[in-house]
């Protein structure tokens, strides 16, 4: 998975939100990954969010014929489509478009998504479970994907969906979604923050995680593991941490229990301060070795736009080269 003989992929994540007006905001974001683009970075994710609950994009694929037209490089990935509130079929005939106009940049995240029973009844799941839907809608999608027929009719996708089906990636956040992952031979995304888990450090959870995905991987396939995690790396170490603060703060659903502030970055794997910092920290990370893909994000952090440009290029021009990253050849970085 990796490029230039790099340990690992290195890609921006974004959820899509500012303080402007959405429009405003989609235009910043696909400047900010012309400019990931620019750098050599490898990748580009979004999240799909309905409603603006938790995120400002309810559908990443639309955002993506978009991006592809204007990026040439760069892989473009979903970190996660809420499959539980799409059709299986439609995913694979939208996702085969994009594959067909702009072959072996796209990376399909998968997950069962958050949402309120209002949201539920919105899509028209009232009192289902997502979990049952995800599992049946995720083998539809493999199945069509693969070319098989989609109906009685003996009908398949056209066009084709290629080679989409070698970079499919699931976000489960518990051991038993890990290993159906892993069975099917897909990637695994390890989220920013271990989910639905209390008072145990999000690399220890992630560890076993990984652990359970090895074991259930089919013999023959390489492994595809994805972390996310927040990396703010700045000029002003001061200020990114007041920025930090402040978002972890807002983001909480609960009041901190005896955690200092430094505790519990630590406890949510936020790697923050100048760029010799943030790699050092980084490279402390236990699962850095496995991964082939690290995605990195500025959340809890709600930087401005010039600032969130700024820790991309410190993350591809001064944190990255650390890790023993190379930026793409040809790129302004290179």
């Amino acid at each position: 998975m990796s490029t230039n003989d790099n340990p690992f992929r290195i890609g921006f994540f974004s959820y899509l939100q500012g303080t402007g007006p959405i429009e405003q905001t989609y235009h910043e974001v696909v400047e900010l990954f012309t400019l990931v683009e620019s750098l050599g970075l490898d990748s580009g994710w979004v999240a799909q969010h309905h409603f603006g609950h938790h995120g400002g994009l309810p559908s990443p694929l639309v955002f993506f014929s978009n991006l592809a037209a204007r990026t040439r490089h760069i892989q473009l990935g979903t970190a996660i489509i809420s499959l539980p509130f799409e059709h299986p079929i439609r995913v694979a005939e939208d996702a085969a478009v994009i594959e067909t106009l702009h072959p072996n940049r796209l990376q399909i995240g998968l997950g069962t998504g958050f949402a309120s029973d209002a949201v539920m009844e919105t899509f028209g799941h009232a009192g289902e479970t997502r979990r049952v839907i995800y599992d049946a809608s995720i083998e539809r999608l493999v199945s069509a994907l693969n070319g098989d027929a989609v109906n009685t009719d003996g009908d398949v996708l056209i066009p084709p969906a290629g080679t989409l089906r070698q970079r499919l990636w699931e976000a489960p956040s518990r051991v038993e979604g890990v290993q159906q992952a892993a069975r099917r031979g897909n990637g695994i995304l390890l989220s920013r923050v271990a989910i639905g888990v209390q008072g145990v450090s999000t690399d220890v959870v992630q560890r076993e995680l990984v652990d359970a995905y090895y074991a259930a991987l089919p013999e023959g396939i390489a492994p595809r593991i994805a972390m996310s995690r927040t990396v703010y790396p700045s000029n002003d170490p001061e200020a990114a941490y007041a920025d930090l603060a402040a978002g972890l703060d807002k983001s909480r659903k609960t009041k901190p229990t005896g955690k200092t502030l430094e505790e519990e970055f630590e406890h949510f794997s936020i790697h923050h301060g100048k760029p010799e910092d943030v790699a050092r920290s980084l490279l402390a990370e236990p699962l850095l070795p496995e991964i082939t893909d690290l995605i990195f994000q500025v959340q809890p952090g709600e930087p401005d736009f010039e600032t969130t440009k700024s820790i991309i290029t410190l993350m591809a021009k001064e944190v990255a080269p650390r890790l023993g990253w190379k930026p793409r050849a040809g790129s302004s970085n290179s």
